[in-house]
């Protein structure tokens, strides 16, 4: 009976797992069961994964069965075990067992602070199965879950509740009441929304040359014909391109410790794609990954997007680096133009490039930016600036593209890069601030084409938190209370602050008057707190309260994602 017991249930385990990869290219996670409801509104579609393959996995089944007639048929001399043997057999295989799965899911990694776990170095769940098997992985995302379940506490609930009741009121103009309109309100109201995600891309490199040759000519070329964030920083924890994805498109701090892509994906969230819905947009993912690459394919129906394309919906003419996908640039970008003149209008369009992906290796025929031998640059860094100027040339052929095709007079564009390169890029070109290098390296470009607002570089402190807002506030939209970044073109009280992977602790805050540099004990008083421009020397005590601010908002947003309780802070949001 217990074999029977178990088979019938890595039997079901199978055959679920089976029917939910034929219908969306990933494995179910347990999180998800929560919504076993919404299975009958599409049991017809499941009807149609039915087939004759299912019976592999029950086919263990019918050897149980067999091995219970065969053993009922023939004589076998008893064994007798004793109440002590059964007791410690029990304990070895607990021990074991335990072992086993703490090697497996929990291998600590010193580079990592002895922090990781097995998602550090596999995001996509195909690939985790792969490695673990499905009765793994499911073993694994359901002990994580159960765990989850005990993170937010009454306190932190509490906590949250009091924190959104101190957030300012919605803003009475947008609400039908004669008070001054926020500046550029509306002002690329209806236009299709394309949005660029770029890679690794540091700022350090716009405006920059190798041998008297421009390292981004395009970017160059872009950031004079538009709007140009020169101040402006990613925000990511250890999830790197998905954590940028999640802070763009939900305006909340991605997690220290955890990928919110990955362990959070069944969340509820109102999202930059969501809200463009709701509004009659149509939301299209468009990336050279697989689709189970850091769970997109269960987060971005989550997160508003109604179509996702990827690795399989391009052709390969050439495979480009050793990155997740072979997909290069220039096959992403030639190839996107064409399906989007197929989009419905107007359209919200995300675009995440690949080829400037560590280990940033190029074929030599495509390495077009001289660098001298005798150059400071190390290895790495030389393949980092080919590999973005190849990405810079593919883009540019996309922008002409763009505008051939007729998409871009009718279009906002807005290119940025996801994170940092990790190559020490900016201290090489000697770009950026020695006193802050953590935000040095952080810091990424934010670029805005064909917008009704005159080309212009602004300087103003910004982040991947500020992005949702921002767009919101160009397409006109009713500003949304929920958000916990800033309108870049209508914020008094700018503020960035990047916080340490796997701690959480603040790491720096700047903004257009402070600048805080924690220590690396994560104790207040120890940090230096400096007077902005000028970066002079200020007691600690004059940066306390941007940073109790500040450590207050990434405990709410924490706390929000943890406990999946962002109704629960609409709720309590004064109106």
């Amino acid at each position: 009976m217990y074999l029977f017991f178990i088979s019938l249930l890595i039997s079901f385990l199978f055959i679920a797992q089976f029917i939910y990869f034929e219908a969306g290219q990933s494995f179910v996670q347990v999180s998800a069961l929560r919504y076993i409801g919404q299975a009958f509104a599409i049991s017809g579609t499941a009807k149609t994964f039915l087939s004759f393959k299912l019976l592999v996995f029950v086919l263990q089944l019918f050897f149980v069965a067999g091995a219970y007639l065969f053993s009922k048929s023939a004589h076998y001399a008893e064994i007798l075990v004793s109440k002590k043997e059964k007791i410690f057999l029990f304990f070895l295989l607990i021990i074991v067992a335990f072992a086993g799965y703490r090697y497996l899911l929990g291998e600590e990694k010193k580079e990592w602070g002895n922090t990781s776990r097995l998602y550090t170095d596999v995001y996509d769940l195909n690939t985790l199965v792969a490695k673990v098997g499905i009765v793994n992985f499911t073993f694994e995302d359901a002990i994580k879950y159960v765990l989850r379940s005990n993170l937010v506490t009454s306190t932190d609930k509490n906590f949250l509740k009091n924190f959104a009741k101190s957030q300012p009121a919605l803003k009475k103009e947008i609400a039908g009441k004669n008070v001054a309109t926020p500046n550029y309100f509306g002002i690329d109201k209806n236009k299709n929304v394309i949005i660029i995600q770029i890679e690794s891309l540091e700022n350090a490199v716009i405006n920059q040359t190798v041998a008297g040759q421009e390292i981004t000519p395009t970017l160059n070329q872009l950031a004079q014909q538009g709007l140009y964030f020169s101040n402006y920083y990613t925000q990511i924890g250890p999830g790197n391109t998905a954590d940028a994805e999640f802070s763009t498109t939900n305006s909340l701090y991605p997690l220290s410790d955890d990928v919110v892509f990955v362990d959070y994906a069944q969340n509820q969230y109102n999202a930059l794609p969501k809200l463009l819905v709701k509004n009659g947009y149509h939301t299209y993912a468009l990336h050279g990954d697989v689709p189970t690459f850091w769970n997109r394919s269960n987060i971005y129906p989550n997160l508003g997007y109604q179509t996702q394309i990827s690795e399989p919906d391009y052709i390969i003419s050439r495979p480009i680096g050793h990155g997740p996908s072979p997909l290069g640039d220039e096959d992403f970008f030639s190839q996107s133009i064409p399906k989007m003149k197929q989009f419905k209008q107007p359209f919200l369009s995300t675009l995440i490039t690949l080829s400037s992906h560590t280990p940033f290796i190029l074929p030599q025929d495509l390495q077009t930016l001289p660098i001298p031998a005798d150059t400071n640059l190390d290895p790495t860094q030389q393949q980092y600036l080919e590999s973005i100027h190849y990405m810079d040339t593919a883009l540019g052929e996309f922008i002409g593209g763009l505008k051939s095709s007729g998409l871009y007079d009718n279009s906002v564009i807005f290119i940025y890069g996801d994170h940092e390169s990790f190559t020490n890029i900016s201290q090489a070109l000697s770009v950026g601030d020695n006193n802050l290098p953590a935000l040095a390296a952080s810091q990424v470009p934010l670029i805005i084409l064909n917008s009704g607002i005159a080309p212009a570089q602004i300087t103003t402190p910004a982040s991947h938190l500020d992005f949702y807002p921002t767009v919101v506030n160009l397409l006109g939209f009713k500003p949304l209370q929920s958000v916990l970044g800033q309108d870049v073109f209508n914020t008094k009280t700018p503020v960035v602050t990047r916080r340490n992977i796997f701690s959480g602790t603040i790491n720096t805050i700047l903004t257009n008057t402070l600048a805080f540099k924690a220590n690396a004990d994560g104790v207040f008083g120890h940090g230096e707190c400096l007077k902005e421009p000028e970066e002079t020397p200020l007691p600690t005590e004059s940066c306390q309260s941007i940073y109790n601010q500040q450590t207050n908002t990434i405990r709410a947003s924490d706390i929000i994602v943890r406990g999946n309780l962002l109704d629960y802070y609409i709720a309590n949001l004064p109106r």
